[in-house]
């Protein structure tokens, strides 16, 4: 119990740490807020991705995700998505195609040599068309434009 009030202490700590720095590069180098927070949130699932390199050692596929997802989130910091207003759900905007590549890194390099591991390998198929769909369709909500505030005339 001690240990995870200590581990919410510091998670608090260093959000305020985060707003702080954001606050003070936009202050003072012109960085917008936006930027820098969906910096975060890209760094953040990349890190998630290399703990899974870490956790199966001596497989290529969790690395190759992960250049990939690197290359991903480049690509969304030079789409027309980069430019709206930043928003609790940015996490979702990396972590949703993260996911969803690294599930097709997986699903690429999983060996099958029985029914079991087909049938497997099957299921993760279904949930990666169903990871593509939802990431598709979150990515295209936030094309939709903001409603415009009624006229009170």
């Amino acid at each position: 119990m001690k240990s995870r009030l200590k581990l919410l202490c510091l998670a608090f700590l260093g959000i305020i740490a985060f707003v702080t720095i954001g606050i003070g590069l936009e202050n003072y180098l012109g960085v917008p807020f936006a930027v820098t927070y969906r910096v975060a949130c890209a760094g953040a699932c990349l890190y998630i991705i290399a703990q899974f390199g870490s956790d199966y050692p001596g497989e290529r596929w969790p690395w190759i995700g992960l250049l990939i997802a690197l290359l991903f989130n480049l690509g969304l910091f030079f789409s027309p998505l980069a430019r709206l207003p930043a928003s609790k759900g940015d996490i979702l905007f990396f972590g949703l195609p993260d996911a969803t590549i690294m599930l097709a890194a997986r699903i690429v390099s999983y060996r099958v040599t029985d029914d079991h591991q087909r049938a497997v390998r099957q299921q993760m198929i279904v949930s990666l068309i169903l990871a593509m769909a939802f990431s598709a369709l979150f990515l295209s909500i936030m094309f939709i434009p903001s409603p415009s505030p009624i006229d009170p005339r």
